[in-house]
């Protein structure tokens, strides 16, 4: 018989015709993630390279700086250690 398929050739185009499209849309929502996960990771960068967090990070960098040496240390002599 001409133009008549054969049992695996009817199955695997009955699978093509059903998975094709879902194996599509997967593809199509992978490509939505991939792309918004770059932009994320670019704005990261840019970020980083213009320094554009450096200003919400002052406010923890100017904290009051550490306490004194208490009284019980002794002084470091510079002059033990320079030659």
């Amino acid at each position: 018989m001409v133009g008549a398929t054969g049992g695996f050739e009817a199955q695997f185009q009955e699978f093509v015709y059903y998975a094709g499209p879902i194996i599509q849309l997967m593809y199509w929502l992978v490509m939505i993630v991939a792309a918004l996960w770059a932009v994320v990771l670019f704005k990261r960068w840019v970020d980083f390279q213009t320094g554009a967090k450096a200003e919400e990070t002052k406010s923890a960098s100017s904290a009051p700086a550490a306490p004194a040496a208490s009284a019980h240390e002794k002084p470091v002599d510079v002059d033990k250690f320079v030659e």
